[in-house]
């Protein structure tokens, strides 16, 4: 079904990028607002506005017209989207959406009991499943807000792991670790406990750059010592799936030394991730909504002003390194041929990454 569904939707792709515009490579749906940790780096947990979650019947709008625009790749978040009272009907459904992978993307912070149904149900359809380690032991608690954290996330990637195993699973795992002054010195040991547990691992780098990212001094990396220490554990680290051009230029961000280019308006086609949340407000990344999908369709709001305007006021942003979108960036647009071999190299690796999880 998965096949065929993505044949159908080549034409579309094809014709997107012959009309330069983007191919709504990945998707983020946020169905909830609501979380059960504090982190220090996000508010979402903060907002009380509105509904808490996204209805089941506005869920089925917003994908029916995702999949008539086309969507390749789809993460289902939040907020704590295991919070959500429909959360494996809009798992199945996302199933029917988005033809090449869905991806729940989870704190994991719960009782392995209260969440072993939703588990299962993405183990047994081949559902990804993406968590955040970023601390271990007190440094975990600071940092997202609650109590052993450290402890009961990774007790339940090593349960998840087993299931998998269990289960013959071709789900992919993976732990992201989004690196900041408070955890650099920590970072070796949080990939070796999440390699230990099953899990693949990729890294990120603290920003406020969205509406949902908070200001926060304590995280803002200015031991550049540290940092270069960090950088050097972390290039051509096997361990880790992100590019090595990736993390090879934190040290220059960190020094507020941005490049030249911008996910959205130099990669338009190929590099566009769209965040719809509960409400049915769809983001690109920082800046006001363009749209909303229970109101209009994805290609009206495409070709609307208020995307056209926010790509404007990007040509004036002073930059970013954000993993969700520079990385994909930076793998079709390679520097010089070291990148291209690198890229190549890195997929290769997490292609095999991939196979160890069937």
């Amino acid at each position: 079904m998965r096949k065929r569904t993505l044949v159908k939707i080549l034409p579309k792709v094809t014709k997107y990028l012959l009309q330069n515009k983007p191919i709504n490579s990945v998707t983020e749906i946020k169905v909830t607002r609501l979380c059960n940790q504090k982190c220090r780096q996000c508010n979402i947990h903060e907002n009380r506005e509105g509904t808490p979650y996204m209805d089941y019947a506005d869920y089925r709008v917003i994908a029916r017209k995702l999949q008539k625009y086309g969507s390749l790749v789809g993460m289902i978040s939040g907020g704590e989207p295991l919070l959500h009272p429909d959360i494996i009907d809009i798992l199945a459904h996302a199933k029917k959406v988005f033809p090449i992978s869905v991806s729940l993307v989870s704190g994991l912070y719960f009782d392995f009991n209260k969440i072993e149904d939703v588990i299962v149900f993405c183990l047994k359809n081949d559902i990804n499943i993406q968590t955040s380690l970023d601390g271990l032991g007190e440094n975990g608690d600071y940092l997202r807000g609650v109590k052993d954290h450290a402890d009961t996330v990774l007790g339940n990637m090593k349960k998840i792991t087993a299931l998998k195993k269990e289960l013959g699973s071709s789900s992919f795992t993976y732990a992201n670790c989004v690196l900041s002054a408070k955890n650099l010195e920590q970072v070796p040991d949080i990939i070796k406990a999440s390699k230990d547990a099953g899990w693949e691992v990729t890294i990120g780098l603290y920003h406020s750059l969205l509406d949902t990212t908070k200001e926060d001094d304590e995280m803002k990396i200015t031991d550049t010592e540290t940092l270069q220490k960090t950088i050097d554990f972390l290039s051509d680290n096997p361990a880790i799936l992100n590019l090595n051009s990736f993390i090879e230029g934190i040290p220059r961000i960190i020094n507020n030394d941005f490049p030249d280019f911008c996910p959205f308006m130099d990669g338009k086609r190929t590099a566009t991730r769209l965040t719809i949340m509960h409400n049915g407000e769809v983001h690109l990344c920082k800046g006001d909504a363009i749209g909303n999908l229970l109101e209009q369709d994805l290609d009206e709001i495409i070709k609307s002003k208020k995307y056209e305007n926010l790509l404007v006021e990007y040509t004036s942003c002073e930059g970013c390194w954000s993993s969700c979108y520079t990385q994909k960036y930076l793998l079709f647009h390679p520097q010089n041929f070291k990148q291209v071999f690198e890229h190549g190299k890195k997929l290769l690796n997490l292609k095999g990454a991939a196979k160890e999880h069937v």
